[in-house]
């Protein structure tokens, strides 16, 4: 049997595998992507969902790099404006923080100065008046308040829209289709995946390596060794249930060991996503989970500046966490959270083709990092054509927020309206295919559990690949939250038939 050929394999299903295949694809190669879990299974559904320029990275005079985000940022804002939405960050100030007001607010003001001509509001300083506004702020010590917007996302929905455009720009997309092996021919690789549980091969002229804190083991795969030493550093993150009266601002929190500290809302300020940590990670990065003294450390962040339901918050009032291991580039520092969040690309020819490896990078500049790769594919050989991206909407982007507020209002009357506004949020225009299955087929407006319409999750196995119910209740949705134990045995037991 002979082999299928293709001019670029990528593997790895996160945010830089899915934006190199996108970019790609758009410029009329013939891509393939092998993710051999679940996409954006790791790093890139652990992330703390910011599209952020990184104002602590101005600390270590990384410019270029919060430069970069910060014109990413203005991208995706329009790009997706249903899943990057803008969120105003509150910096509460003391006399006993290790950076003193003054440097703040220069920060703040390099910041927007960096941003260009960002639609996003400019930073300033809260009044005394709408300080003392702020929900459970304790106002021991408190000098001031400063303000600043990033914005905040659905990571892993991210990902889905751009393996849905490379999809729908010709890539052969598709998850649990894992490389096991990868071998230098003369035409560029032979390679052999898994899949469905039947082994396949194919050739590809070129491989893009961005399997993230897999990376070195697939670069030594190919090559015998790796090009570069990976620093694993595990970022983890708790989950409170909002307080009332809820707030709709984020918080950015200065600790006395000088880390930085995120107090965020979620999910329609139903929660509060507290995060991150920057600790060395040891063993496999799918293991990464958070522990005992991540969790007392995060929860005593929070306590530090806000009183809670019982005056503080416990370990008994966390709903969820999660970790994700970052896959940085080994400089050799002590301090994890000094690394550098840049990007590094290496390249290697074989025959007529050849290998670039992703290391390191950050959710807000995938699409920058993507066109460098194809730049390196290009220095190879590979025919590139014009870069495209920037400036083009996602897949569901290509709706106002009031666009889609009257979506909701006119979609079908026999699904919720709660689940209406959150398709809305989820898919943006593409709301439209689902009202589409229920208007072909009534019936799949029934609700499987609470909240979700069958039509939703025909959509999530036919469209998005889900295939299990962790796939959709993790990463196609954030639904495992609302969900008790029934309802998500209930969602389990639909996948299974």
């Amino acid at each position: 049997m002979m082999r299928r050929h293709v001019d670029l394999l990528v593997i790895g299903g996160g945010v830089n595998g899915a934006a190199v295949a996108r970019d790609a694809a758009g410029r009329g190669m013939k891509v393939m992507l092998a993710e051999r879990d679940d996409y954006a299974s790791a790093t890139s559904s652990g992330s703390s969902n910011l599209i952020h320029g990184g104002l602590r990275y101005l600390e270590t005079f990384e410019f270029g790099l919060v430069r970069e985000s910060l014109r990413e940022r203005e991208n995706l804002l329009h790009a997706a404006p249903y899943l990057v939405r803008p969120l105003r960050f509150l910096v509460p100030l003391s006399a006993d923080q290790r950076r003193p007001g003054w440097q703040m607010w220069l920060g703040l003001k390099l910041y927007d100065f960096l941003s260009g001509s960002s639609s996003l509001p400019r930073s300033g300083r809260l009044s005394r008046a709408e300080t003392a506004t702020i929900p459970r702020l304790r106002g021991d010590a408190l000098r001031a308040v400063l303000h600043y917007h990033d914005c905040q996302t659905d990571d892993a929905r991210l990902v889905m829209a751009l393996l849905l455009d490379a999809r729908e720009r010709g890539a052969d997309i598709a998850n649990r289709r894992e490389v096991i092996a990868l071998k230098g021919i003369q035409q560029g690789f032979g390679v052999t995946l898994r899949e469905n549980g039947r082994r396949r091969d194919v050739t590809a002229r070129f491989v893009v390596n961005a399997a993230g804190p897999w990376a070195d083991r697939l670069d030594a795969m190919a090559k015998g060794r790796s090009q570069r030493c990976l620093r694993l550093v595990r970022g983890s993150h708790i989950v409170l249930k909002m307080p009332r009266p809820a707030t709709a601002d984020a918080f950015t929190l200065q600790m006395p060991d000088g880390r930085i500290v995120f107090v965020m809302p979620w999910l329609g300020a139903r929660y509060l996503v507290i995060g991150t940590t920057d600790l060395p990670h040891d063993g496999d990065a799918a293991d990464a989970c958070c522990t005992t003294e991540e969790r007392d450390y995060l929860l005593a962040a929070y306590n530090r500046y806000f009183t809670h339901a019982r005056g503080k918050a416990a370990p008994r009032d966390i709903v969820w966490s999660w970790s994700a291991v970052r896959p940085l580039v080994d400089d050799g520092s002590g301090d994890p959270s000094k690394v550098s969040r840049s990007a590094d690309i290496t390249s290697r020819r074989q025959g007529k083709g050849g290998l670039v490896s992703v290391w390191g990078g950050k959710l807000t500049t995938h699409r920058a990092l993507a066109e460098e790769v194809i730049a390196a594919l290009g220095g190879m050989g590979a025919s590139i054509g014009n870069p495209w991206t920037h400036g083009a909407t996602l897949p569901g982007g290509g709706a106002s927020l009031e666009d889609l507020a009257r979506e909701v209002v006119r979609g079908p009357s026999s699904v919720p309206v709660s689940a209406r506004r959150r398709w809305a949020d989820s898919y943006g225009d593409r709301i439209g295919l689902l009202y589409a299955r229920i208007g072909r087929n009534p019936r799949e407006a029934r609700l499987v559990a609470w909240g979700i319409p069958e039509a939703e999750l025909h959509y999530a196995r036919d469209s998005e690949d889900a295939r299990t119910a962790e796939d959709f209740l993790l990463r196609r949705s954030k639904l495992h939250l609302s969900l008790d134990r029934a309802g998500r045995a209930k969602i389990a037991r639909w996948f299974a038939l």
